[in-house]
Order: structure tokens, then C-alpha cells, then sequence
């Protein structure tokens, strides 16, 4: 069972979102302002030092045009979790 802090998933979740982000061609600033959160928080995501909270993931989601279901299901696929 992971932890509450596994860096495997951190680290899947911050690709996950980078690459989304890039892909959508937003800067760190253009994804924040679209989820209403701060850009040193999109910052602290993809890097691995934070964590989002549900409601942040559903948020990024909608900014990136994505169903939250979408960012979860590419974390756990890039961390090779079990289903």
C-alpha cells in the first residue's frame, strides 16, 4: 500500500502535469490563472514538493480541458501502481 507521501506518485503526478501543460501550450502562469491557484503552487506541483488536494486536481483539470479521472488514471499508469 503506498504512503501518504510515496515519491513515486508525486513524481508521476508532477510529469503528468507538466507534460499536460506543455501540451496545451500554457505557460505555469496561464495554467494557475485557469485553476485559481498561484503560480509558485503549479510550480511546487511539478516539481514534486506539494501535493494537491482533491478539489486542486478537479481544478487543473478543468483548466486543461482533461476529466479529472484523465490526470489520476496517467499518475498511476507512470507509477506502475496495481489497479
Amino acid at each position: 500500500m503506498p504512503s501518504v507521501r510515496d515519491k513515486t506518485i508525486i513524481s508521476a503526478f508532477s510529469q503528468v502535469l507538466r507534460e499536460a501543460r506543455t501540451k496545451r501550450g500554457y505557460s505555469q502562469e496561464q495554467l494557475a490563472y485557469e485553476a485559481g491557484v498561484d503560480r509558485t503552487f503549479i510550480s511546487m506541483l511539478e516539481t514534486g514538493k506539494r501535493q494537491p488536494t482533491l478539489s486542486v486536481i478537479f481544478a487543473l483539470a478543468v483548466a486543461l480541458n482533461q476529466r479529472p479521472e484523465e490526470i489520476i488514471a496517467a499518475t498511476q499508469k507512470l507509477s506502475q501502481l496495481p489497479r
